[in-house]
């Protein structure tokens, strides 16, 4: 391992990752993207609290069964998903709020039959898309459609870079060789590549260290590094969580390859979650909208009423200050958590405006 003294600094990390959006658009070749873009530097700039991304789980559905699943998949895989029409109104509103990026996430989103006809609206619409897998489904002619699409970049899921232990912990045999296969089929296809990967007790030091070697051998553009929470399958399990010990290790990883750029939940101890900074949204399957995807208390509906009301509501109302850990990872963090969803669904903040029909907003 590379010494820690050694990393990049933040203005190195900072340059790179706007080289990288710049990057995604390049790939834009129409002038709705670049509004976009300017509509959020715009909002930001007037001091209006802007998502910066919105992760949009899309189904529940999925072939894997892993143990540490945040979304609890297995529980609710009968959630009444939003129809094509009801997505698309979705996506032109989550563009109205402002913001650039959408991430298509599930459960699997491929196994949507209309995904990659939601990626193209989104497209159009001038936001950069993700699509959030675990590779079981990248087949040439999917990745080729995604790529026509207009798909700005795949995230796979590699929970190990030993193949049977990576199925052993997804509960699917030969998904391991799929989402190797997968991530050669996105760098054949110019589609930008995302290594996702957790940190865990399990892992620590030697296991993630293989996971971040296998990342480099197979040339992803960029590897996204998550932590243990308390959320999910793992609801009750605060012994999965980091010590702060375990995540000083982890931090060592920030900038540990010079490529591709590393990205680490809560880099350092005063960092806060995008979610605090008013940075990111979650919608579920059945369109309910939370703070991120770990934190399953309820803001609102979107079938119910327009998303900038709620966010409207969810950004006056946060006060909760955070740093350097989830607070879904400490039970005074959680109860936070839940007073403000609390909150934000009662109502507060409306502003005058009705309820009202996603379908007739």
């Amino acid at each position: 391992m590379r010494n820690p003294n050694d990393f990049p600094g933040s203005l190195e990390r900072r340059a790179r990752m706007l080289i990288r959006g710049a990057r995604l658009y390049t790939g834009k070749d129409f002038w709705q993207a670049w509004a976009q873009g300017t509509a959020y530097l715009l909002g930001r700039l007037s001091g209006r609290a802007v998502p910066l991304a919105v992760c949009w789980a899309t189904t529940y559905r999925c072939q894997c069964r892993c143990p540490h699943c945040y979304a609890a998949a297995r529980q609710r895989e009968n959630a009444g998903e939003l129809s094509t029409a009801e997505a698309k109104i979705l996506i032109d509103r989550i563009g109205e709020l402002g913001v650039i990026n959408l991430n298509f996430t599930g459960g699997d989103p491929l196994l949507r039959e209309d995904i990659l006809d939601l990626v193209a609206h989104a497209n159009k619409r001038g936001l950069i898309t993700r699509i959030t897998t675990n590779g079981y489904l990248l087949t040439r002619e999917r990745v080729a459609a995604m790529r026509r699409a207009g798909l700005n970049q795949c995230g796979i899921s590699i929970d190990d870079a030993d193949p049977d232990t990576h199925d052993r912990l997804r509960g699917l045999p030969g998904l391991f060789e799929r989402a190797v296969r997968g991530f050669g089929l996105l760098h054949e296809f110019g589609i930008e590549s995302r290594f996702m990967t957790y940190a865990s007790r399990r892992n620590l030091p030697d296991g993630l260290e293989r996971t971040m070697s296998l990342a480099r051998r197979l040339r992803v553009d960029t590897v996204h590094i998550n932590i243990p929470y308390a959320a999910g399958l793992w609801a009750d399990s605060f012994d999965e969580t980091l010590s702060a010990s375990e995540m000083g290790h982890l931090r060592k990883f920030l900038g540990y390859m010079k490529s591709p750029l590393v990205l680490i939940e809560f880099p350092t101890p005063e960092a806060r979650c995008i979610m605090i900074k008013r940075s990111y949204l979650y919608i579920n399957a059945s369109g309910e909208v939370t703070p991120c995807p770990v934190v399953p208390y309820v803001m609102g509906n979107v079938r119910d009423e327009p998303l900038a009301l709620i966010w409207k509501r969810h950004a006056g109302l946060l006060r909760l200050d955070y740093h350097g850990d989830c607070p879904m990872n400490s039970p005074a963090g959680r109860e936070a958590l839940r007073a403000h969803a609390a909150a934000v669904s009662s109502g507060e903040l409306r502003c005058g405006a009705g309820r009202g029909n996603a379908k007739e907003n």
